[in-house]
């Protein structure tokens, strides 16, 4: 008895196809055009589909699990109001240069009533992010691994345009080997190669600079043998946040983030040598710290970004391989070391280290709030050393990378690149997706935490997510009500009544606790060493006691 030969639709080889180009996670939000893909996508056991409430938190999810695992995230909704929907999170991806697909459905050309249909092209077009249309059922492999192989050397997210009318049509061009190939890089060499090594030669107090693109092991070994060879302090931009932790010359984060040792040998040094930095306006201080001193710029690739500033000197090439080509040329010279990594610096950041440890005390506040400098800093004190950090933007966020310090580069997702409110829950959902063996604490504003809606807390709690999420409660909109309080004006339309955090929370099935006293902060602090699952802390704040 012969049996009959199950056809190979489009929907199916989609799903095929994203687990042989390595999709563990899946975020997404089903509808008429996708719906198929993703089951079948689940029905292979090859991944973990993670169902989202909205599709701008299903791409934000991607964005965040690309953060947090140096992997392409993957994410897909249905056509129209769903891809409309996601404009701000691929906007927020494209500036961020962070690699995601959204497999995302698109109605058939000839159906003009369709009350979903637009042009697609364009709105995606509008974000920045790339757009590769699924030509037909014989392509529809290739065009996706097309699509991945774009974001990973395009770093920035892609669309891939799926027709809901092709999904059930028989999927006849035969299966490709995914091509994502890394691209070889050497070090830069030649002419301006010489005239960094001759800038560093002649620097009586050099620094290195590591940024996102210079996080890798092999990148982190090359650069801490540079700065000993030079002996130079390390620093890192604060996207790179914890890549040189351990060191003795660690400076930590350079910019606004930096403690005051950090910023008297930034102001001392004359020649900054930065890997794999954009080296932005926030990272240098708007140039203050910058300013008459020499600034060599490696990236591992010509591809810009807004935020580039012109060094003195820019080159092109593996950042491990240009380091260690550094010191070969260092050696060949027999060029001595600058003494800037000196006894004096030793203990002065040792002293730091020790400071740092401190709990600070309380500060009166208003009646029902808490001091939020301490009580964030007793909440670090509370939390394993060993988390992610997710800080959705407002006034709080300086305050927060400041005093919820992370110890890996990959456990910091930034959600700031397009400056929107509200993009921090469902990073974090992708980030504690990436990894569950350590938890992710997020910190959003009340208003940002509203925007990014609350819906998105089952999620975690349905995921069972080891997530900690800190609402910085003031009742207002910050960056509203400084502009009003700068300017002698009555606040008000930048006040806002936040519901109660806690009990909606608890509704939702999260562990709840209100903060409004150093009683109940204490409370939240001890169950945070006991906490099972996604839990919540309503962190009440004087709005006029917030600092910057």
């Amino acid at each position: 008895m012969q049996h009959a030969r199950v056809a190979r639709t489009v929907h199916r080889l989609l799903a095929e196809s994203l687990a042989r180009l390595g999709t563990s996670h899946l975020f997404g939000l089903v509808g008429d055009a996708n719906l198929f893909m993703v089951d079948a996508f689940v029905a292979n056991g090859t991944g973990r589909y993670v169902a989202c409430t909205h599709e701008a938190n299903a791409v934000l999810a991607a964005l965040g699990f690309a953060q947090a695992s140096g992997r392409i995230g993957v994410a897909t909704v249905t056509h129209g109001p769903a891809l409309t929907n996601c404009v701000t999170a691929l906007t927020e991806g494209a500036k961020g240069g962070i690699a995601m697909v959204l497999l995302c459905g698109d109605t058939a050309p000839g159906d003009l009533q369709h009350l979903q249909k637009i042009d697609q092209r364009p709105v995606v077009a509008a974000t920045g992010a790339g757009f590769v249309e699924m030509r037909g059922p014989e392509t529809a492999a290739a065009d996706l691994e097309r699509a991945f192989r774009l974001a990973a050397h395009e770093r920035r997210p892609v669309v891939f345009n799926m027709r809901v009318d092709l999904q059930w049509a028989e999927a006849s061009g035969r299966l490709l080997r995914p091509v994502l190939p890394e691209v070889p890089m050497g070090p830069a060499r030649g002419e301006a190669l010489e005239d960094a090594v001759g800038m560093l030669a002649s620097a009586r107090r050099p620094l290195i600079l590591a940024g996102r693109a210079a996080i890798g092991d092999d990148a982190r070994t090359a650069l801490i043998d540079l700065a000993a060879r030079l002996e130079a302090p390390l620093a890192t931009t604060l996207k790179a946040q914890g890549l040189f932790a351990g060191e003795t010359f660690d400076l930590g984060i350079f910019g606004g983030l930096s403690h005051p040792v950090a910023v008297d040998a930034i102001m001392a040094s004359d020649c900054i040598l930065a890997f794999g930095a954009s080296l932005s306006k926030h990272t240098i201080e708007e140039g203050a710290h910058t300013r008459g001193k020499r600034v060599i710029q490696v990236l591992p690739d010509s591809l810009e970004t807004p935020r580039l500033t012109e060094p003195t000197l820019c080159l092109i090439g593996d950042i491990a391989g240009t380091a260690r080509a550094m010191i070969a040329l260092l050696d060949m010279a027999d060029i001595a070391g600058s003494g800037a990594a000196d006894e004096d610096l030793k203990k002065r950041l040792a002293n730091e280290r020790v400071a740092r440890e401190t709990l600070p005390s309380m500060a009166k506040t208003a009646p029902g709030t808490v001091d939020f400098e301490p009580a964030l800093r007793a909440l670090d004190a509370a939390l394993p050393k060993k988390r992610a950090l997710v800080a959705d933007l407002g006034r709080f966020v300086t305050t927060a990378w400041r005093h919820l310090p992370v110890s890996a580069p990959r456990d910091l997702v930034y959600t700031c690149h397009f400056g929107a409110i509200g993009c921090g829950l469902g990073e974090a959902i992708g980030a504690a997706a990436a990894d569950p063996s350590r938890p992710t604490v997020l910190v959003a504003g009340d208003g940002g935490f509203l925007l990014s809606g609350l819906s998105e807390l089952a999620t975690a709690v349905r995921e069972r997510m080891d997530l900690v999420v800190i609402v910085c409660n003031d009742g207002s909109y910050g960056a509203e009500h400084i502009q009003f309080t700068n300017r002698g004006m009555d606040p008000g339309l930048s006040m806002i009544a936040p519901p109660d955090f806690a009990a909606i929370a608890a509704a939702m099935g999260l562990k709840a606790f209100r903060v409004d006293d150093p009683e109940s902060l204490g409370q939240a602090c001890r169950a945070l060493g006991a906490r099972k699952g996604p839990t919540l802390i309503d962190l009440r704040l004087d709005p006029t006691a917030i600092p910057m």
